[in-house]
């Protein structure tokens, strides 16, 4: 460690390369998975008493319709975070469809999944799937995939990964928060997608085939846009439960492990200059870090630390010679929302006990911070991280 302050930017680079920098480096709003929501953030800049100032940051439609707050950069700043990050757009051919059916709000994105959120709903959940029903060959072939291609989705992302890398922080790129197992069960419905796993294995093969190919082609072409702006690519795969992964560690390492080391070997390559793979996975997936990290996986998000076998402990001792973890730093399923201050820096400092010496670590909550979180939670958060988490 350095006596030296650290930029932001190589306070995340030397934690992601296991070397301790000044303090532990601070995620928030650099992704769907850091993110905020617009009802927590106002409660929480208001008590604060800071005032935003604006500035150019690229709106995107999806982050702003799940309810998520972009940060301005004068707030980053004077919160001391590292990092920040970017998705890319939504095509504008065909537009995205987004309706009010009487008190849910509708979104239907490129894939055919309809989204809908409740105004007593915290989330907004898939409620419609479009291969719903016996997936065949038929069905198959008369499904339309997006075009990775239309050029929607990268409009004004080099200007932005351009500024974002001119804060001085750490550039993280995203998509849209869901990878290959992701988009087969928003396809098809969770149920059935289970079943179909064992069921019908070269039609789910097939599938997450077609869904990888696209995913594919934006990756490439957003790498190739961005050029060496960016210094952390994140996809998001969703592959655990409470309890456990919600398949076997060998289903797993048949169906969709390929397709994650194709993806991650050909994003390091196409890559203008050297970039980091994070990959979200919420839920217990213990089992499968393993096999992560054999396919490159460099920094694994978000350590629910509340699922069966997530332990930080456990985990830093197995794995964090081989991984840099981010997330873990406080539980948002009870702690954050429910807890009082005293029972969140507790749960912030025995997070940081377990995950920060030797580098390695990245503090974010476990998830995105949700609308019932009090801003009092937060700056015991937000105050713990700054009090304690120094090297």
């Amino acid at each position: 460690m350095s006596d030296e302050k650290s930029t932001p930017r190589q306070r995340v680079l030397d934690a992601i390369n296991h070397r301790e920098p000044d303090r532990v480096p601070f995620a928030l709003g650099c992704s769907l998975e850091t993110a905020i929501t617009h009802q927590a953030y106002d409660r929480w800049v208001q008590f604060l008493g800071l005032t935003e100032e604006p500035d150019d940051t690229l709106p995107n439609i999806f982050v702003d319709g799940a309810g998520f707050k972009q940060i301005p950069e004068n707030i980053l700043e004077q919160l001391n975070v590292d990092t920040r990050g970017f998705l890319l757009q939504q095509p504008s051919d065909p537009p995205p469809e987004i309706r009010q059916d009487g008190s849910t709000l509708i979104f239907v994105d490129d894939w055919g999944i309809t989204w809908g959120q409740p105004e007593t709903s915290l989330y907004m959940d898939p409620i419609g799937h479009p291969l719903q029903g016996d997936l065949t060959d038929e069905a198959l072939d008369n499904y339309k995939c997006p075009d990775p291609y239309q050029e929607g989705r990268f409009a004004g992302v080099a200007k932005e990964a351009r500024r974002l890398r001119e804060t001085g922080a750490a550039v993280l790129m995203s998509a849209y928060g869901l990878g290959q197992w992701d988009y087969i069960h928003m396809l098809c419905g969770m149920e059935q997608a289970l079943m179909d796993l064992v069921l019908k294995p070269k039609e789910m093969e097939r599938l997450l085939r077609m869904i990888h190919e696209v995913q594919m082609g934006y990756w490439e072409k957003a790498l190739e846009i961005v050029g060496d702006d960016i210094d952390i690519v994140m996809h998001s795969d969703d592959l655990g439960m409470q309890n456990s992964p919600m398949m076997s560690p060998d289903m797993y390492r048949r169906l969709i492990k390929p397709l994650h080391e194709e993806l991650i070997r050909t994003i390091k390559k196409k890559a203008k200059g050297e970039v980091k793979f994070l990959l979200h996975s919420c839920g217990s997936v213990r089992a499968l870090i393993p096999d992560f990290i054999d396919v490159g996986v460099d920094i694994l998000n978000p350590i629910q630390v509340s699922a069966a076998g997530m332990d930080t402990a456990e985990l830093k001792k197995e794995f964090g010679k081989d991984l840099c973890f981010c997330g873990g730093g406080v539980d948002t399923q009870e702690i954050l929302p429910r807890g009082n201050p005293e029972q969140v820096r507790d749960e912030v400092k025995r997070r940081l006990d377990d995950l920060a010496p030797g580098g390695g670590y990245i503090f974010a909550a476990v998830h995105n911070i949700q609308a019932d979180v009090p801003p009092e939670n937060l700056q015991a958060m937000y105050q713990t991280l700054q009090e304690y988490g120094k090297y």
